[in-house]
């Protein structure tokens, strides 16, 4: 286990300095490479008893979007305590606040570095709700390739080029690709940028405001 542990750490590393660096992900590739996907609330931080240097975080999982069939219920999520392994510190103090986690799964046991995808359920457009709840997890045969610099261009047709980092200096989680848009699957052999813009909301929204009334 604790040579596992270290493979997904140091896979956060730069090669050139211990210190934590990290690049940028679609969420549709966040949820398609992470092993257990998840919404839950932080409840309490602890010492890990098994292991010095790490963080044992308590939590209350109220959603499981993507785990093996074993693993029914997530009650505790680890982290290092050191910054340049990667460390994940917790920013909210609000216990009933709800967070979209994106873990490492070690026997059974959920890891989780600065690294890893950790937002505030709230923060999260539409879009991206829908693209977690119903979307993302149907194409995951498709393949989002990243653009830093230009030209860039895709492999194959299963490739969407994701130019999202080359708009803006800001976080490329918050641009147009990222927010709005799926990769989906439109063909055996294509796949292809479409909206996350859903009138399911909507007509949730307005059942319940129908039986409300």
């Amino acid at each position: 286990m604790l040579s596992l542990v270290a493979l997904v750490i140091l896979g956060c590393l730069s090669k050139d300095a211990w210190s934590c660096t990290c690049g940028p992900r679609h969420p549709q590739t966040v949820y398609c490479d992470s092993p257990v996907v998840f919404r839950a609330k932080f409840i309490a931080q602890k010492d890990c008893v098994e292991r010095e240097q790490w963080t044992t975080y308590e939590v209350k999982a109220t959603k499981i979007f993507k785990a093996p069939k074993d693993v029914d219920d997530i009650q505790f999520v680890y982290s290092p305590k050191i910054e340049s392994m990667c460390g994940y510190q917790h920013p909210s103090g609000n216990k009933s606040e709800e967070f979209l986690v994106a873990g490492t799964l070690v026997d059974n046991k959920v890891y989780i570095t600065s690294c890893s995808f950790v937002a505030p359920w709230a923060a999260l457009t539409m879009g991206q709700k829908r693209g977690f709840l119903q979307v993302y997890a149907k194409h995951c045969d498709c393949q989002i390739k990243q653009c830093f610099t230009m030209p860039c261009e895709v492999d194959s047709g299963l490739q969407c080029l994701w130019t999202d980092p080359l708009m803006s200096r800001k976080s490329p989680y918050a641009n147009h690709q990222a927010v709005n848009l799926a990769c989906i699957i439109q063909s055996k052999d294509l796949c292809t940028w479409s909206s996350l813009k859903s009138r399911i909301y909507a007509t949730t929204t307005a059942s319940n405001r129908s039986k409300a009334q």
